[in-house]
């Protein structure tokens, strides 16, 4: 990687992790989210090993250096999963984005992936998501932050949080984590940095990790259409919807789609020789 700051990065980057008998997964979560989003998830796959991150800038991480791509987030990410031995990969939102770069950049290096929801770089763009951050950025410059910031985000369209709201509890969960989030990405372009990267069909290729793909039916369509074109780059790869079910799935899901999600584990680890012993 081309800055030297990243070492320190990978060193101070925030973790979160349920001991397990099974094999390592690593969770990447979504935009202003952290790792405590997959909790309730985890209580109900207690035969893998989880571990989570804060991504830079999010959580208890230091921010990004300036300049950094998400090129560089993935060398971070895969070189930190590789060390840790993880065997799967799931991510969230842009988590998925973040997820499927680390996959494309280490393409023998896990048994499967899973993407929820995931953003595609230099993809399908909902303009609801761009409108309301431009108005975040503009907010930011005449408040600063507090908790107008969090309000503003969750307020539908974009209809990024519309299905959490219907639980909740979630809702309730995610109204703190999404508070304590610090939007020191609104003073500079760090986040534009990330977002605006291409992923290529012909770099999805490489990728050998068995992938599933899970949406909701009430998602945006861009996120639709990203999971599509996703299906289409990864030769191993299925896509899942999910009915009444909108952006954030695995959260509105938790309590359901554990099933879909360890038998997507165990068949890749067969599938790749892997020893499981769960």
């Amino acid at each position: 990687m081309g800055h030297p700051e990243c070492t320190d990065i990978l060193r101070d980057l925030a973790t979160t992790s349920r001991p397990g008998v099974g094999e390592r997964v690593l969770w990447i979560h979504g935009y202003t989210m952290d790792s405590r989003i997959w909790a309730e998830l985890w209580s109900h796959l207690p035969n893998w090993h989880h571990l989570a991150i804060d991504l830079p800038g999010h959580g208890r991480s230091p921010p990004l250096p300036s300049g950094t791509d998400l090129s560089d987030l993935a060398c971070l990410i895969g070189q930190f999963a590789i060390e840790q031995n993880v065997r799967h990969v799931v991510g969230l939102s842009f988590g998925g984005m973040v997820a499927l770069q680390v996959a494309i950049q280490h393409p023998d290096a896990f048994a499967s992936l899973v993407l929820a929801a995931p953003a595609l770089g230099g993809g399908p763009q909902d303009k609801h998501a761009q409108a309301r951050n431009l108005e975040l950025s503009r907010l930011y410059r005449t408040l600063g932050v507090g908790p107008w910031l969090r309000d503003l985000w969750m307020t539908s369209p974009p209809n990024i949080f519309a299905g959490a709201s219907k639980h909740p509890e979630l809702w309730h969960r995610l109204r703190n984590i999404v508070g304590d989030h610090s939007w020191r990405e609104l003073a500079d372009t760090r986040m534009r940095s990330l977002t605006g990267f291409h992923q290529s069909p012909g770099e999805m290729q490489r990728v050998t990790a068995a992938a599933l793909i899970v949406i909701g039916e009430q998602d945006a369509e861009a996120f639709k259409r990203s999971a599509e074109l996703i299906r289409r780059g990864i030769p191993q790869c299925r896509r899942v919807y999910l009915k009444q079910t909108g952006h954030l799935t695995l959260l509105e899901r938790a309590a359901t789609i554990h099933p879909l999600i360890d038998s997507h584990f165990r068949a890749s680890s067969r599938l790749n020789n892997y020893q499981f012993s769960a």
